[in-house]
């Protein structure tokens, strides 16, 4: 493991090994694009999303009781599930990078985030966004065996 290449993804070379012509290393912006990445984005916003919906609305209505805490729940899932769909939204399940991507990232987790999301754009009537994520979910299905 080179430490020179686990910096270099956060911007941070060293100037004993910097070469323009070193194709090897990879940046943050390239590991970004990744299908991995985005998935794993994905993931992690719709499980810490509602981690934090349910934290800030305990907090919200100990501090008010008179505060509406349904609506900012409803403001919380509106940004949490849109930020994430971004992660996903040119996933194409066709191609061989996504497939390999979803099937090493397969896992229950990500299909539970994927039906939530499913079923948060089916109540907002969302349903291209719905038809997107049930090719997903049916290639994650798939890999699962379930």
């Amino acid at each position: 493991m080179s430490l020179d290449n686990i910096f270099s993804l956060f911007g941070i070379e060293n100037e004993n090994n910097s070469n323009d012509n070193d194709t090897s290393s990879i940046n943050f912006s390239d590991l970004k694009e990744t299908p991995n990445f985005k998935l794993g984005m994905f993931k992690k916003l719709i499980f810490n999303g509602s981690t934090f919906k349910k934290q800030i609305s305990q907090f919200l209505s100990k501090s008010d009781p008179e505060l509406e805490v349904n609506e900012v729940g409803d403001v919380g899932d509106f940004m949490m599930f849109n930020r994430a769909y971004y992660w996903v939204q040119d996933c194409k399940v066709s191609k061989k990078i996504w497939k390999d991507g979803i099937k090493g990232y397969s896992d229950d987790e990500l299909l539970c985030a994927v039906k939530m999301s499913i079923n948060y754009f089916e109540g907002t009537e969302e349903f291209e966004k719905c038809a997107h994520l049930i090719k997903i979910q049916h290639l994650i299905e798939k890999y699962l065996d379930k």
